[in-house]
């Protein structure tokens, strides 16, 4: 079990690919959600849904590195994360008028994640939350 923790390293990765594209092309970002052009505000705030990505990101790094109680704070916080972004998914679905790839796909990593993070939780020792 003490390679679960692994999971979160390649989360890291991905935060790291999805929050550059939200911060730099945020039009390519949108792009993989609707065909429809993005107005100049959608895509400002997509720059900012970057910056809480990064936000994020920064905290599950310190987490990592500090193990303990600093990780089990970032795991429940991204947990609650997860549990949004699957609920927001739906309603996503409904605006967009049906399930794309990228909607379908978000639903799915969360599930994982939300899965693993519940393991973590529950069994600190187990997979190395808790050194």
């Amino acid at each position: 079990m003490k390679y679960l923790i692994y999971v979160f390293y390649l989360e890291i990765l991905i935060n790291f690919a999805s929050g550059g594209q939200t911060l730099f092309t945020p039009a390519a970002f949108l792009g993989q959600f609707s065909s429809e052009p993005a107005p100049a505000f959608a895509l400002e705030m997509t720059r900012w849904y970057g910056v809480l990505i990064a936000v994020l990101t920064y905290l599950l790094i310190r987490g990592l590195m500090l193990r303990g109680t600093t990780l089990k704070v970032a795991l429940e916080a991204l947990l609650f994360g997860d549990v949004i972004q699957i609920i927001v998914s739906f309603v996503t679905a409904n605006a967009l008028g049906g399930w794309t790839s990228n909607v379908i796909l978000s639903v799915v990593v969360s599930i994982i994640l939300g899965i693993v993070r519940v393991i973590c939780l529950w069994k600190p020792i187990d997979t190395g939350i808790e050194k």
